[in-house]
């Protein structure tokens, strides 16, 4: 009962905590979704097809909503309310969230804050969660590592980074409608955080983001685990930024994803060498630069031309971390960390809050030169809030 009141006194903070500042989210963008059932979870929510005001409805009353011939179809029990060019469900008291479930997909049924419009396209749906930005925060870091650790400090951490990422990007998908997906392709956002532990991370950092020198928000670059050196960002992605820059790192060792080993056979390796990189394989040393290979600084290249990216991708790979050596026929990678390197090491970051490092020395240790401010001091990101509102049709 006292993390329920808990959970809810944090809700209420972050719904006060949001400011004016709302995000456009395409929910299930990697599925067509031809139907939904929608129910109010909490609050009351107001039905509008189009311009039309359809009724108020509290929790308990169930829709079916579909793509009907271009339009959206919906459904209150047996009766049929009508087809529309768009419908919306606009939360109307203090506190609202609403369940859905995709009909024709195997999606077990979500909660989320706020409202919804729904559009059809075609025969699919096009689903949009309109939500403010810290409840927002707070469901990607509970869909993005909520079971990673279970420390607030860790939390605030990660409610930063997603923070920055999600108004430094808010215009990724304007032309499609919304801000954001759900999916890798921006933030992985399942849901509604229940967690009380991230709802109070979320608050403590409400608004907080992170700038480089010239005061725009960076690219809050993570990944799993940096195997002891993090990565230059020209490094992996060819574009230099002062802040990605490569740092060692001393905390995510013995960590559950701080090495790996691979095998294959010794005549494939040198196959897919000689086929995918062209390369000379009776050159004079050529074969001790590539069954030989040692990393114990952050490399580029194997043998000074072959991406250790592109062997990453080809070989499916933990990490670009890994040296070489010959065991019998076989080729054995051994590896260190997990991901592309680049930015915040979070079992880094994890081991770092263990040992009493706060929020922001973890973010001024994986991220060069940056401050951390309150997006509300950045003129430029107001404007384009402003302009993207006023050009806003639904």
């Amino acid at each position: 009962m006292i993390r329920q009141v808990l959970i809810l006194f944090l809700l209420l903070c972050l719904s006060l905590s949001s400011g004016a500042v709302n995000l456009d989210i395409a929910l299930f963008y990697r599925h067509d979704i031809t139907g939904l059932s929608f129910q109010a979870a909490s609050g009351e929510y107001r039905l509008k097809g189009d311009y039309d005001h359809l009724g108020d409805y509290k929790p308990g009353v169930r829709f079916s909503i579909s793509a009907k011939d271009g339009k959206v179809l919906i459904s209150k029990g047996d009766s049929t309310l009508g087809t529309f060019r768009a419908i919306a469900f606009r939360g109307e008291s203090f506190k609202n969230s609403f369940q859905i479930k995709p009909e024709n997909t195997d999606i077990q049924k979500r909660i989320y804050d706020d409202d919804l419009k729904v559009l059809a396209e075609g025969e699919y749906l096009k689903i949009i969660n309109h939500v403010g930005l810290e409840h927002y925060v707070a469901g990607v870091v509970q869909s993005e590592g909520g079971g990673s650790s279970n420390d607030v400090e860790f939390y605030q951490v990660q409610a930063i980074t997603c923070r920055t990422y999600a108004l430094n990007n808010h215009r990724k998908h304007l032309d499609k409608g919304f801000n954001l997906c759900d999916d890798v392709h921006c933030q992985v956002y399942k849901g509604k955080a229940q967690n009380s532990d991230i709802l109070l991370a979320a608050m403590r950092t409400s608004g907080e983001v992170i700038i480089d020198e010239s005061k725009r928000m960076i690219s809050a670059s993570f990944h799993s685990n940096c195997g002891g050196q993090t990565m230059n960002s020209e490094d992996v992605w060819s574009i230099a930024t002062p802040y990605l820059k490569s740092v060692r790192d001393t905390f995510c060792s013995d960590m559950p994803h701080s090495s790996w080993k691979y095998k294959m056979p010794k005549n494939e390796w040198l196959e897919y060498l000689k086929k995918k990189h062209d390369y000379n394989l009776s050159k004079e040393g050529a074969l001790d630069k590539v069954l030989a290979f040692q990393q114990e600084n952050r490399k580029v290249f194997l043998a000074d031309s072959i991406p250790l990216k592109a062997i990453r991708r080809d070989m499916d790979l933990n990490s670009t971390f890994f040296s070489i050596s010959v065991q019998d026929s076989m080729v054995v990678f051994d590896g260190k960390g997990f991901g592309h390197g680049v930015g915040m090491c979070q079992e880094g970051a994890i081991n770092m809050v263990k040992k009493g490092y706060s929020y922001k020395d973890i973010i001024h240790y994986y991220y060069r030169n940056v401050q951390i401010v309150n997006f509300h001091e950045l003129p430029y990101l107001l404007e384009e809030f402003n302009k993207d509102n006023q050009e806003k049709v639904f």
